[in-house]
């Protein structure tokens, strides 16, 4: 018999309460998008693997009427552990920015938009580009957060999890583990992961765009490392949240 989740999460990115009020208002069809707005979006992104950009949906078993299985509600069990592994990596990063050396902000969680997937395969090939971009996110930032026992452990250790669960999701989708089968994962640049999550946001909320030095660590770089990854997580979880009421209950 499958070990249970134990782990309650602490931080909820939504309330219970905005989440039923986006299942009931959003429709999953991404509002058109104002040319005025700001966005995330960059160049760059025409570089990363196909995967990341929805193309997953191409590849995906035109036969396929339900998502597959190994044991009956493996899904619903693998899916609210991920959204309580998410919930808890915002937990966890902002515990790390309560710190008097940190000069940033506290970063407000954004207002968010198109939440609600319209179909539960659209909802899993959104929670694989997540997860590829989490994946690739953290890896780049491994190369500039400073090598501490206090940021170097729990950002590998992240890194780790967000690969499992792309992981789980890529094989949910007939698609290799790794995106294209590349035997060592690359990197993905700040702007791609942003421009991944601007469809999701709607404002930051009164908080600034985060970015970090790739390259030079230093105690400052640390935290906008950190700041950067809690932006991204907010987002996911609260995607998570609303995904997982409306496709398994949780």
């Amino acid at each position: 018999m499958r070990l249970q989740l134990t782990f309650e999460p602490r931080v909820k990115v939504l309330s219970d309460e905005q989440i039923q009020d986006m299942l009931k208002s959003d429709s999953g069809r991404a509002e058109p998008r104002n040319p005025g707005r700001r966005t995330f979006f960059r160049r760059t992104a025409a570089a990363v693997p196909a995967l990341l950009l929805g193309a997953s949906a191409a590849r995906a078993n035109p036969h396929m009427h339900r998502l597959p299985e190994l044991y009956p509600g493996e899904n619903t069990t693998l899916f609210q552990e991920i959204l309580a592994d998410e919930s808890a990596h915002v937990e966890i990063l902002q515990a790390l920015l309560i710190d008097e050396d940190n000069t940033l902000p506290t970063r407000p969680v954004p207002h968010l938009r198109n939440l609600a997937q319209p179909d539960v395969f659209a909802f899993v090939r959104a929670a694989s580009a997540f997860e590829n971009t989490g994946a690739g996110t953290y890896a780049g930032a491994l190369f500039a957060i400073q090598q501490t026992q206090e940021y170097f452990p729990v950002a590998a250790g992240l890194t780790t999890v967000e690969a499992r669960h792309a992981g789980f999701l890529n094989a949910l989708l007939n698609e290799p583990l790794v995106p294209d089968f590349f035997p060592v994962d690359t990197p993905i640049p700040q702007s791609v992961a942003l421009s991944h999550v601007d469809p999701f946001i709607h404002d930051l909320n009164g908080g600034t765009v985060p970015s970090f030095d790739p390259v030079v660590a230093s105690d400052p770089n640390n935290f906008r490392i950190i700041d950067f990854l809690l932006l991204l997580e907010m987002v996911e979880t609260a995607f998570y949240q609303v995904n997982v009421a409306k496709f398994f209950g949780g």
